[in-house]
C-alpha cells in the first residue's frame, strides 16, 4: 500500500526524482536566471548584427514584403483586409495582425519578436522541468538557446519568428495540463469536487488554454491544426479502446478494469476541452473570411497549392516552381486562380481553386502510389535531416556572415540523436499515468512530422519541431547519468540504439540546394543598383558558379547592369545566361535588342565592320525579327555584299508584308 501512494504521488512527473531540497531549488532559479540572459544577450548580438541587412528588409512579393503590405493595410483602418477583395485570408493571418500591432515599425517588431524568443527558451525549460525534472530543464534551456537556426529567423521580418514561442506555449501548457494532479488521478477526484465543479472546472480550463495557445500556432501555420487533432485523438484513444473492449465484452470478452463512464472522463473530457480551445482562437479568422467572402475557410486558402508543390510529378521534397505560377506569395495568389480557372473553364471560389491542385495531387498519388510514399517518407527524413531547404532566405549563408549565429551551432544533427534517447530513457523511467503524459506530449514530434510532410519542406517549418525535440534532448543528458548510475544497461542500450538510427537519419545527406547561391545573386543586384559594380561582379560569379539556374542568375545581372548604365557588361552577362543550356526566354530577347542596339550605332556612325558582329548576333537571336533583320542588311549592304543584303531585305519583307524600309533597301540595291 505505501508503494502504491509513492507512485501515485509521483505520477505527474515523467521520470521520478528525490524532492530538491531549497537550496538546489534557488540555485536552479539562478541557471534560469543566467540561461535566459544569455538567451537574449545571444538575440540582441544577432539582430545588432544582421537585423538591418539589406536583403532582409520586408520588400516586393515575397513573404515578408506581403506580410508588410497586409500590416500597413490593417493600420490604415481596414482591420478585416477587405481591401485584398471578397477573398479568405490566402496566407495565414495572425503575423500581419502582429505587425500592424507593432506599428508597422520593423525595429520595433524585431525587438518583440528577440524578447519572445526569449520568452520560449524560459516556456522550453519550464516544460522540460514539469516533464523530466531540473536538470533535464537547464539542458533543455540550454540546448535550445544555442539552436541558431531559431535566433535567425527571430530577427527577420517573416511568419517563421512567431513560430517559436507560440510552439512553446503549446507545449508548456500541455505539460501543465498534462502534470496536473486532476489529470493523473482525475476519476478518484470527480464524485467528491463534480458538485463544486472545481476539479473538473480547473483541470478543463487548462486543457482549454492548451488548445488555445494551439490554435495560435495554427493561426500562424495552419498546419498545427493536424497537431491538435493528433493530440486529441492520443488523449481520447484510452476511451476508444474501452468502448471496443467494453463491446466486445458483451459477447464474452474480458471487460476493462475501469468503468468506461470513468475511463471517458479522464480521456474524453480533456481532449473536447483541448479542441474547444483550439476552436475559440481561430474562430474569429474563421468568422472574418466568412464575412468577407461568403466561404467557410477555416484559416487560410492556400492549401491545396501548397500541397501540389509537396506532390506530383517532379517534387522532390522541398518546394519547387508550378507551371504558370509566379514564385512568391503575391504572384501566387493571382496566378493559381488564373490558371484553375483556365483549366475549369468558368470562375472558381478560393475554396475551389484549393481544391482544383488538391485534387491533382491525389490524382498523382492515386496513380503513384509507391512514389508518393517514397517522396513522403523523403519529406519525413528531410525534416529531420542537417539539410537545409531555403525558402525567401538562405540562413547558411547568413550564418557565414554573423559571427554569433557561429556560436549558436545547435542543430538537428544534435538534437534528434538526443531526443531519441530521451524519450527511450524517460519512457523506461516510468510507468500508467505518467507515462502516458509522455507519450501525449510527445506525440507532437511525429505529428508535426507528418503535417510537414504532407505538403513540402523548408528550413523554417522545422522551427516548432526544434522546440518539441529540446526537453526530450535535455531528458537524455539528464537521464542517461541517472540511468548509468542505476545500472539500468537495457534502457542505455535501447536509447543509444535509438539515437544511432536517427542519427543516422539527420547526418545522411539530402542533395538540398542550401540557397546560398541565391544570396550571392541578390547580393550582386545589390551592390549594382549601389554602383558598386567590381564587387558586384565578385558575388555575381559565384552564384553563376554554385547556383543549379546559372541562367537565371546571369539574366537577372545583366539586367540590373543595363538598368544601371551598364551596357556592355550588361551584354557580357546577357551572353553567359544565353551560353547555358536552360536559361529565361526573356535574356535571347533582351540581349538581341542590346546587341541590335549597339549595332545600330556603330552603324549610323558608319562604323559597318564594327555593326556587323553585334547585328549578326541579333539576327541570331531574333531570326524571325523584321527590323534585326533589315538592320543586319543595311550593314552587310555597307560592307558590300549586295547579294546577302537584297537576300535579307527580302526574308524581312516576307515577315512584315508592305514593309517599307524593306521595300526601299531593296530598290537602292537594284
Amino acid at each position: 500500500m505505501a508503494k502504491k501512494r509513492r507512485r501515485a504521488a509521483g505520477a505527474g512527473k515523467v521520470a521520478e526524482a528525490p524532492r530538491p531540497a531549497a537550496a538546489p531549488a534557488k540555485r536552479a532559479d539562478v541557471g534560469l536566471f543566467v540561461l535566459l540572459a544569455g538567451a537574449f544577450a545571444a538575440k540582441a548580438a544577432v539582430l545588432a548584427g544582421i537585423g538591418g541587412h539589406p536583403l532582409l528588409q520586408p520588400e516586393g512579393e515575397i513573404d515578408g514584403g506581403v506580410y508588410a503590405r497586409l500590416a500597413e493595410r490593417i493600420l490604415s483602418g481596414d482591420v478585416l483586409l477587405r481591401g485584398e477583395g471578397p477573398v479568405p485570408y490566402f496566407v495565414s493571418p495572425l503575423y500581419a495582425y502582429f505587425l500592424a500591432a507593432s506599428g508597422a515599425s520593423w525595429p520595433v517588431a524585431r525587438i518583440v519578436q528577440v524578447l519572445l524568443g526569449t520568452a520560449a527558451v524560459a516556456l522550453v525549460f519550464l516544460a522540460a522541468r514539469r516533464l523530466f525534472g531540473r536538470g533535464a530543464a537547464l539542458a533543455a534551456g540550454a540546448l535550445y538557446a544555442l539552436a541558431g537556426v531559431v535566433t535567425f529567423h527571430e530577427v527577420v521580418i517573416l511568419q517563421a519568428a512567431l513560430d517559436p514561442f507560440l510552439t512553446a506555449l503549446f507545449l508548456f501548457l500541455l505539460a501543465v495540463a498534462l502534470t496536473h494532479g486532476n489529470f493523473s488521478d482525475f476519476s478518484s477526484k470527480v464524485n467528491a469536487a463534480a458538485a463544486a465543479g472545481g476539479a473538473l472546472r480547473g483541470t478543463s480550463l487548462r486543457w482549454v488554454a492548451a488548445g488555445a495557445a494551439g490554435g495560435l500556432l495554427a493561426l500562424n501555420r495552419p498546419n498545427a491544426l493536424l497537431c491538435v487533432a493528433a493530440l486529441a485523438l492520443a488523449l481520447a484513444t484510452p476511451a476508444l479502446v474501452a468502448a471496443l473492449l467494453a463491446a466486445r465484452g458483451r459477447r464474452g470478452a474480458r471487460q476493462p478494469s475501469l468503468p468506461l463512464e470513468e475511463i471517458s472522463l479522464r480521456t474524453v473530457v480533456p481532449a473536447m476541452c483541448l479542441v474547444a480551445g483550439t476552436a475559440l482562437a481561430i474562430a474569429p479568422f474563421t468568422l472574418r473570411n466568412l464575412i468577407v467572402s461568403n466561404e467557410f475557410v477555416l484559416i487560410s486558402s492556400h492549401g491545396g497549392l501548397n500541397f501540389l508543390v509537396g506532390n506530383g510529378p517532379g517534387a522532390d521534397g522541398a518546394y519547387r516552381t508550378l507551371p504558370g505560377i509566379t514564385p512568391d506569395i503575391g504572384g501566387q495568389r493571382e496566378d493559381s486562380k488564373k490558371v484553375a480557372e483556365a483549366a475549369a473553364g468558368r470562375s472558381l471560389s478560393s475554396r475551389e481553386v484549393s481544391a482544383h491542385f488538391a485534387e491533382q495531387a491525389w490524382k498523382w498519388i492515386r496513380a503513384n502510389p509507391r512514389a508518393a510514399l517514397s517522396l513522403f517518407l523523403r519529406k519525413m527524413s528531410l525534416l529531420l535531416s542537417s539539410g537545409e531547404a531555403p525558402l525567401n532566405f538562405s540562413w547558411p549563408w547568413y550564418r557565414e556572415r554573423s559571427a554569433a549565429l557561429k556560436l549558436l551551432a545547435v542543430g538537428p544533427a544534435v538534437l534528434v540523436p538526443l531526443a531519441a534517447a530521451g524519450f527511450v530513457l524517460a519512457w523506461s523511467a516510468s510507468a500508467g499515468a505518467a507515462r502516458r503524459a509522455l507519450g501525449v506530449w510527445s506525440a507532437f514530434v511525429p505529428a508535426y512530422v507528418v503535417a510537414v510532410a504532407a505538403f513540402f519542406v523548408a528550413t523554417r517549418y522545422r522551427l516548432p519541431l526544434v522546440v518539441a525535440l529540446a526537453p526530450l534532448a535535455g531528458a537524455a543528458l539528464a537521464g542517461a547519468p541517472a540511468a548509468w548510475k542505476a545500472g539500468k544497461a537495457r534502457a542505455l542500450a535501447a536509447a543509444a540504439a535509438a539515437a544511432v538510427l536517427l542519427g543516422a537519419v539527420s547526418l545522411a545527406p539530402t542533395g538540398l540546394y542550401d540557397g546560398g547561391a541565391d544570396e550571392n545573386m541578390h547580393w550582386a543586384l545589390y551592390l549594382i543598383e549601389k554602383g558598386e559594380a567590381a564587387e558586384a561582379a565578385r558575388f555575381a560569379e559565384k552564384a553563376g558558379t554554385r547556383h543549379p539556374d546559372p541562367g537565371l542568375v546571369w539574366f537577372r545581372v545583366g539586367r540590373s547592369l543595363a538598368a544601371a548604365g551598364r551596357p556592355q557588361d550588361a551584354v557580357a552577362s546577357l551572353e553567359k545566361s544565353v551560353a547555358v543550356g536552360r536559361h529565361p526566354p526573356e535574356a535571347e530577347r533582351m540581349l538581341a535588342a542590346m546587341r541590335e542596339a549597339r549595332g545600330v550605332e556603330r552603324l549610323l556612325a558608319r562604323d559597318a565592320g564594327g555593326a556587323l558582329p553585334d547585328l549578326e548576333r541579333a539576327a541570331m537571336l531574333a531570326p524571325d525579327d523584321p527590323v534585326m533583320l533589315l538592320n543586319l542588311a543595311a550593314a552587310v549592304a555597307e560592307s558590300g555584299d549586295r547579294e546577302r543584303a537584297r537576300s535579307l531585305a527580302r526574308r524581312a519583307l516576307e515577315l512584315r508584308p508592305g514593309y517599307e524600309k524593306a521595300e526601299a533597301l531593296l530598290r537602292a540595291l537594284r
